[in-house]
This record gives structure tokens, C-alpha cells and sequence, in this order.
């Protein structure tokens, strides 16, 4: 049994799916963006390993999804973009992370800055040459980076976001890409979300608000069976 199996059979008892931005996916008008799937979250061991809770999937759950989406969207000539979270050891992009998580002055051995270990791509996903990389301090992949030159270039207005994670750079990117009239689109089977610290009950949890809030606001929530099966993958 797969963490990831809660998502396909009760989505839409915890998720009012009724209005969508993209009822439609024109793959000529579309990018991929692979969202900070590195080894820190998503990999068994890593320093930030994402657990399931409140039947939310679990980091390692996650690879495969995306795998499939990402060699669903080359084979269909949608153009691919990737992004890495991390922030520098000496604080210097910080802001108030390192106060907000309680971790003042020691950013220099913090698990998610740069050079730490666990900032890598899991092994099972692999850029193309022709794929930007983008390295960002925020969880937004709109601030201060180069996405939306890239998308411009390729002619895209639809992102799709499959990555990690919910609660933090997927609500943070949507909210960032619907401001400015993209359709944002995220895949709920692609993304998990760090644990609250409390007993989520199923349906609820970091993961599962960040979702609702997704598609109440600022864009869909989709699975990525059902991406797959909108672009005739």
C-alpha cells in the first residue's frame, strides 16, 4: 500500500473541486516546473524527510509521480523548468527564516543551506541540457528568479508544479503565479507537506489546507493521473 493511495480515493471529499482555471491543457501553452525534489525531503534518511500525516503521501512516495509527468510532458514537447530551495550558511538571504524556525546563528549547519548535504536532486530525476536549473532563497519559484522569462519565451500562460513542498513552495509559487494571471496548476500526488508537529487527523494538516487553499484561490489541484490523462499521455 502506497501513502499515495488516500489522495486517489478521497481527494474530493477534502477538496471542493467544482471551479477550474484550466479545464483544458493546451501542451503548446503549458510548462512544467519540478519543484525543489531534492534528497534533504524526499529521500528515506535525508536531514528534512517529509513523513505521511493526516493521509498526506510521504517524500519518497512522491518520486515516481513526478517521473511520470516529467517524461510525460518531454514526450509531448512541454518545455521543463527546475528549481532548488536552499539559503546560504551565513545567513546573508535568510530574512527571518533562521528566527521564524528558531534557528539563529546556526544556519552554518542547517540541513537546508547550501553545501549541507541533501540540497541534491534524488538520483531518479535527471535535467536535460536544454532544461534551466534555477537555484532560489524563497519558496516562491517566482521570487527572484528567471521563471517568468521562461515561460514567456516558450509561449506558456498554464504552469504545472510537481514537487515538494505543499505547505510551503507549492501555496507560495500558486499564489505568486495566479497574482500574475498564470494558470497554476498543482498535482496533489506530486507533493507532500511537513508535519505539524500535531496529530493531523486524515484530510487535515499542513498538506491538505495548503491544497484547499490552492484551489479555492489561486488556481487547480489536480492528481497527476488525471494530467496524464488531460494531455493524452
Amino acid at each position: 500500500m502506497s501513502s499515495l493511495d488516500y489522495t486517489y480515493e478521497h481527494i474530493d471529499e477534502w477538496i471542493d473541486r467544482s471551479n477550474w482555471v484550466a479545464p483544458t491543457i493546451d501542451p503548446k501553452k503549458t510548462m512544467l516546473l519540478v519543484l525543489d525534489m531534492q534528497k534533504a525531503c524526499a529521500e528515506p534518511g535525508g536531514a528534512m524527510y517529509i513523513p505521511s500525516t493526516g493521509g498526506a503521501p510521504e517524500g519518497k512516495d512522491v518520486v515516481e509521480p513526478v517521473k511520470n509527468v516529467l517524461e510525460a510532458c518531454r514526450a509531448k514537447e512541454i518545455p521543463v523548468a527546475w528549481s532548488l530551495w536552499g539559503l546560504r550558511p551565513d545567513g546573508k538571504d535568510a530574512g527571518f527564516a533562521d528566527t521564524k524556525w528558531g534557528i539563529e546563528g546556526q544556519l552554518a549547519t542547517f540541513p537546508g543551506a547550501w553545501g549541507n548535504g541533501g540540497d541534491e536532486l534524488v538520483d531518479d530525476l535527471k535535467p536535460l541540457d536544454d532544461e534551466p536549473v534555477f537555484r532560489k532563497h524563497r519558496f516562491s519559484s517566482f521570487y527572484g528568479t528567471a521563471l517568468n522569462e521562461y515561460m514567456r519565451r516558450a509561449g506558456a500562460d498554464t504552469l504545472v508544479v510537481a514537487g515538494l513542498s505543499t505547505g510551503n513552495c507549492q501555496i507560495a509559487t500558486a499564489i505568486d503565479g495566479a497574482n500574475q494571471d498564470h494558470k497554476m496548476i498543482v498535482l496533489a500526488d506530486t507533493t507532500a507537506a511537513i508535519p505539524s508537529g500535531k496529530e493531523d487527523p486524515l484530510g487535515f494538516g499542513q498538506h491538505w489546507e495548503a491544497l484547499r487553499q490552492i484551489h479555492a484561490n489561486h488556481g487547480d489541484v489536480r492528481t497527476s493521473i488525471e494530467f496524464l490523462r488531460m494531455i493524452g499521455a
